[in-house]
This record gives structure tokens, sequence and C-alpha cells, in this order.
């Protein structure tokens, strides 16, 4: 099946005019694509430069940069592009303005949301994207003081990526990833898990708990759900148990589609609350974000991306 049968799982924004857009901030994370974003940055600001289309980059060099940079827009700024991974975008996220939207060139390690969108890699194709100016609602969700737009993980993923930035120097390649989670498989005993589902508890106990925005999982699997970008709900999965058997169980199903299923439940949620009967860790959309308790709140359409 062709990619222009495919019916997208999300409403499509058409521009209010021709060129909807006046001068753009382009956020940068230089490292990000093996180095090979800051040449991106520079073809994006030259190919924006000719729609015509006054154009900022702004390089970060530290965590939190995009988010400062962005919390002090100028008022004519009416479009901001992120050029990294899926954390130089949740960055910028944390402080956009909900009547700004944004641009994305994917040039992270797993890039989800543009996996799950089809957006192009390339400056050029990202440049016909913003000159068109469509775009579609994004659902974001307040976890913990954080934002997630992707998938929020409590249990094994969480100990994952704990893992990670533990023994991270530098860019995490997929190599290094994968090396963690092997050794945290090795290693991971599970916790106890109370989940409250829009203010109802769902019987448990549980051991492993998948928040989710999208169907791409760790850029590896597609998850098995009906996620839709802009409906202001999540889909949160639910596992019994996650000891080495199960853990293989379910990465069996993965591979093939079928995760949820089985013993695995799902629901549909606008607020999801998770306590754990030891501090058990958690991870937004791929970064580290301490351990729990868990608090979760859909903002059902918070920004506009734009999408082809």
């Amino acid at each position: 099946m062709s990619g222009s049968s495919v019916r997208p799982r999300w409403a499509t924004i058409p521009p209010m005019c021709p060129m909807p857009f006046q001068r753009a901030l382009i956020v940068v994370n230089p490292i990000a694509g093996r180095g090979r974003a800051r040449k991106a940055a520079a073809a994006l600001r030259d190919g924006l430069s000719g729609l015509p289309m006054a154009v900022e980059v702004f390089e970060t060099s530290a965590r939190g940069d995009a988010s400062r940079r962005v919390g002090e827009l100028e008022p004519e700024v009416d479009l901001v592009v992120s050029v990294g991974g899926d954390g130089t975008l949740a960055e910028i996220l944390e402080t956009l303005p909900s009547e700004i939207p944004v641009a994305v060139l994917p040039l992270g390690t797993a890039n989800v949301l543009g996996t799950e969108v089809h957006l192009p890699r390339d400056a050029t194709g990202l440049v016909q994207v913003i000159a068109r100016g469509n775009s579609t609602g994004l659902n974001t969700a307040r976890v913990n003081g954080g934002i997630s737009f992707l998938v929020t993980g409590v249990g094994f993923d969480g100990a994952i990526v704990e893992n990670v930035e533990a023994r991270r120097r530098g860019p995490i390649t997929k190599l290094f990833y994968v090396r963690s989670v092997l050794r945290t498989f090795l290693r991971f005993r599970p916790s106890k898990l109370t989940v409250s589902i829009d203010g109802e508890e769902k019987p448990g106990p549980w051991a492993w708990v998948l928040v989710s925005n999208v169907r791409g999982y760790g850029g590896v699997v597609k998850l098995n759900t009906g996620n839709k970008l802009d409906d202001g709900l999540f889909e949160v999965i639910l596992f019994p148990r996650a000891d080495t058997l199960s853990l293989l169980g379910y990465a069996m199903r993965a591979l093939v589609g079928r995760l949820p299923g089985g013993s695995c439940k799902m629901v549909r949620a606008s607020s999801v609350q998770i306590e754990a009967d030891r501090p058990t860790p958690v991870q937004i959309d791929g970064d580290f974000a301490g351990h729990t308790p868990v608090e979760f709140e859909v903002r059902p359409q918070c920004h506009r991306l734009l999408i082809p």
C-alpha cells in the first residue's frame, strides 16, 4: 500500500493564506545527527530566506538552552523550527506559546515523532512543508512538571533510561542503547505499581506502565494502538508482570505488532496517577525523569505541528 493511500490518524489544518509565516527561529542542537545538524540548519536558513522569510538560527550548548531561548521569543516570530532529536523538540514545547506553530527537522537517534507523521529528513523537504503551511494539533501532557508528547514509561523502560543517563558520555548511539537494554534486562526487578485512570483505580498490581501518544516506541517497534496526535487522549498500556520470561514475551509481541495483547491491557485516558511500593524509575519521551509517584495530565491539541 502506498503512503498516499494510508488514511492519516490526525486532522490536517490548511494554512490561512498562501505564505503563512514571516519570521522563523531555528533552534538547533549542533551535535545531533552526528554533527550534521549545524549544516542542515544552515541549509534550512538559506531555503527559508528564499521564500522569503526572516530567519534566526540559535544553537544550543547545554540542556535548557532551547527552553530559555523560546521563552524569550520576540513578538514578530511566528514559527519555531526544531533541528535535532525529540529531546530538542521537548525543550522547545516547554515554553512555546500555543499559538505559534512548530516545524521539525528530525536528526536525533530515534526521531519518533518524525517517523510518526512522515516528516522529511532533509532541509529542502522541510522548506516545502513550511511553505505549504499544513498543520495538525498535537496533544501534550504535563508529567511531574515536565512535558510528554511521545511515551512516558514507569518500570522497565524507565530503568533502561536511568542506566543510559548514568553511563552516557556525549551523544547516545544505538549500540550504546542496546547495551543498556541488555544490562537492564538481566538486572531488572519489578515494583508493584498502583494505577488510577481518570480518577478510578485499575485493579492490579501492575509491574510496568506505558502512557503513549504515538504508535512508534523507542524507534524500533510499533504499538498496536489507535493513537491520534490530536484527540485529547493518551493510550495507557498496563503490564501485569515484568519478570525475564514476561519481558521476552512482550518483546516478541511487539516485534510482530501485537502489543498490547495477551495479558497486557490498554485504556485511553486524559489523566493518570501512578504510585509504587518503592521508588521506581520514570522516563519521559526517552529522558530520565526521576522516580515515582507520577502525575500525568493531558493538554489536548496544546500545539500546532507542521506536517506534509
